[in-house]
């Protein structure tokens, strides 16, 4: 086991600092929401800055998407409203199951991902 001069240590700290600002960061921004509804306004002031709290329509699809997909593919939509999917087209250009002109299309290069675990 090599020492990791206390980097992996900040790693997890930064993580957790991160963690404890989104949900800090969640909270405020539903006082802000609650606050603007009370006012009746749809902008707030502060100190130094302003803030715009503009409401939309959010699009909550269903965890088991069959259904949909399957009405969508028999009105003829499908094509229009389908998608590649990069992580598994990269997962298959990676372990080389794709044809090569499609492959050569692309450049691979080494990226790193970190995770944290407790010992």
């Amino acid at each position: 086991m090599s020492n990791d001069n206390g980097l992996v240590d900040e790693y997890e700290k930064l993580e957790s600092l991160k963690k404890d600002i989104e949900s800090k960061e969640e909270a405020l921004k539903n006082k802000i929401i609650e606050l603007a509804k009370q006012k009746n306004t749809d902008i707030l002031f502060g100190a130094h800055k302003k803030c715009s709290i503009k409401e939309y329509e959010k699009v909550v699809y269903p965890e088991d998407k069959t259904v949909l997909i399957d009405k969508i593919k028999s009105k003829g939509l499908y094509n229009q409203y389908s998608a590649i999917s990069y992580p598994k087209l990269s997962s298959a250009i990676v372990k080389g199951d794709i044809d090569l002109e499609i492959s050569n299309l692309v450049k691979k290069e080494k990226a790193f991902r970190l995770s944290l675990k407790d010992i």
